[in-house]
C-alpha cells in the first residue's frame, strides 16, 4: 500500500459522515468496483445500504455473490461473504443496476397524468430507442433512481453509494438531465407539435398540403410516417415535463446537500491525475462537496512491499547463474524493481501535490492488485485500502 502521508488519511469519514455518496471519473478507472466496495464497508459499519450501478458487466454480479443484477434491489446475503471466508456486514446491503429501457417505464407508468396518452406512448416505435439512445438518458434516469431511492418511505436507507455513467468532465452527469429535458421540451418542438395537437391524426394528417414548407421539407428527408411517430411520441409526453424538472431540482439539492460528497476516481499516472484535478475543481466550483479523492492501480513500491531489500546486484547474478538461470536476469530485475520504486514515489509526490492544492482533499490510494476484482474477497481488499489511507 502506497502511503502519501499527509495526503492520505483513508476515506473511511465520507461514508460515516454522508447519506449519499456519488462516484464519478472517466471510464475504465474501476469507478465501478470503487462504488461497491464502498458500499460493502458502509454496511460493514451497520448501515442499510444499497450501491447503484450503472454497469451492466457481469463481473459486479459475480463480485457481490449475486447471480444477477437488474432493476430490482437484489440482497447481498450473508452467505455469500461466509462463503469466501468474510465475515458478514452487521448492516444490510443491496445492490441494483441502473436498466434505462425499464427505469423510463417505471417512470411513465408512475407519473403519466392520462392512462391512454401513456399507453400509446409506451406503444409508439420510437418511444423504446428514445428512451436508451437520447442523449442525457442515462443520466436523467439515475437521477430519477436516486430520487425514488432517497425519497422513500418503506424501507428507508442509511447510505446511497451511486457509480455514475463514464464522463470527460465532472458536469456531464450533472448537466445531461436538463439538455434531455430541454431537447424534448422547446419552442421548436411545440411549434412543431401545434398542427398535430389541434387536428390530431383523425381529424386531419399533420403533414398535409396546409402545413409549413419546413415541416413538409422536413417529411421528404425523413419520411412523413417517421415524423408523425416523433410528433406521436413528444405529444406522449405533454404534462409530464413540470414533474421532470420538479424532481430533477429535488435531486440537485440533494447532490448540493451537507450530507452528500463526491468520490472523484481516478488512477494516478500523469493523465489520470490532470483528469481527477478538473473533477474536482469543477465539482468545487459549483459548490458541491468532494468528500476523497480514489486513485486506483498505484504501482506497488517493491521496496516497502518486501520484506528487506533485494540483493546487491553482483550477489544476484551469483545466485541466478548458480540456479542455471541467464547470466543478465539479474540486472534485468534490478531495472524493472527501481523503475516500479521510481514510478511509486512519483505518483506518491503527485498525490500529495493534487492533495495540496484542493486542501482539504482525502486521498486514497489503491494499489495494482494482482487479480481483477471478480469477487466478495477482491472487494475486501479494495476496501481495506480505501478506508486504511
Amino acid at each position: 500500500m502506497n502511503d502519501v502521508g499527509a495526503a492520505t488519511t483513508g476515506i473511511a469519514p465520507v461514508l460515516h459522515d454522508n447519506r449519499c455518496v456519488v462516484c464519478v471519473g472517466p471510464g475504465g478507472v474501476g469507478k465501478t468496483s470503487t462504488a461497491a466496495a464502498l458500499a460493502m464497508y458502509a454496511a460493514a459499519a451497520g448501515k442499510r445500504t444499497v450501491v447503484l450501478t450503472i454497469d451492466p458487466a457481469r463481473r459486479l454480479a459475480n463480485a457481490l455473490g449475486l447471480a444477477e443484477i437488474g432493476s430490482v434491489e437484489r440482497p447481498v446475503a450473508a452467505a455469500a461473504f461466509e462463503r469466501v471466508g468474510l465475515t458478514a456486514p452487521a448492516g444490510r446491503l443491496t445492490a441494483m443496476m441502473l436498466d434505462i429501457k425499464e427505469a423510463w417505464d417505471e417512470v411513465i407508468r408512475r407519473y403519466h397524468p392520462d392512462p391512454d396518452r401513456r399507453e400509446r406512448l409506451m406503444r409508439n416505435r420510437l418511444y423504446g430507442a428514445m428512451s436508451t439512445a437520447l442523449a442525457g438518458s442515462q443520466e436523467y434516469m439515475a437521477m430519477e433512481k436516486l430520487h425514488a431511492l432517497a425519497t422513500r418511505a418503506d424501507d428507508p436507507l442509511d447510505v446511497i453509494v451511486l457509480d455514475t455513467p463514464p464522463a470527460n468532465h465532472a458536469l456531464d452527469f450533472l448537466e445531461a438531465p436538463s439538455r434531455m429535458v430541454n431537447a424534448l421540451d422547446n419552442d421548436a418542438t411545440r411549434w412543431l407539435l401545434e398542427p398535430y395537437q389541434t387536428h390530431g391524426r383523425l381529424g386531419r394528417r399533420l403533414f398535409d398540403a396546409g402545413s409549413s414548407f419546413f415541416i413538409r421539407t422536413i417529411s421528404k428527408f425523413i419520411g412523413t410516417e417517421m415524423l408523425e411517430d416523433l410528433a406521436d411520441l413528444l405529444v406522449g409526453f405533454q404534462g409530464m415535463f413540470d414533474g421532470f424538472r420538479e424532481r430533477a431540482e429535488v435531486v440537485a439539492r440533494l447532490l448540493a446537500a451537507q450530507d452528500t460528497a463526491f468520490v472523484v476516481v481516478g488512477t494516478p499516472s500523469p493523465v489520470g491525475i490532470d483528469e481527477a484535478d478538473a473533477f474536482v475543481s469543477r465539482l468545487r466550483d459549483r459548490g458541491l462537496q468532494v468528500g476523497a479523492l480514489v486513485l486506483n492501480r498505484a504501482t506497488v513500491d517493491p521496496y516497502r512491499a518486501s520484506v528487506g531489500v533485494l540483493a546487491p546486484v553482483d550477489e544476484l547474478r551469483q545466485r541466478i547463474v548458480a540456479a542455471g538461470g541467464p547470466v543478465d536476469m539479474a540486472e534485468r530485475l534490478h531495472a524493472a524493481v527501481s523503475a516500479d520504486h521510481v514510478r511509486a514515489a512519483q505518483e506518491i509526490e503527485a498525490a500529495k501535490a493534487l492533495a495540496g492544492k484542493h486542501d482539504p482533499l482525502r486521498v486514497a490510494m489503491v494499489p495494482e492488485l494482482s487479480d481483477d476484482v471478480h469477487d466478495l474477497k477482491g472487494l475486501s481488499l479494495m476496501r481495506d485500502a480505501l478506508v486504511r489511507g
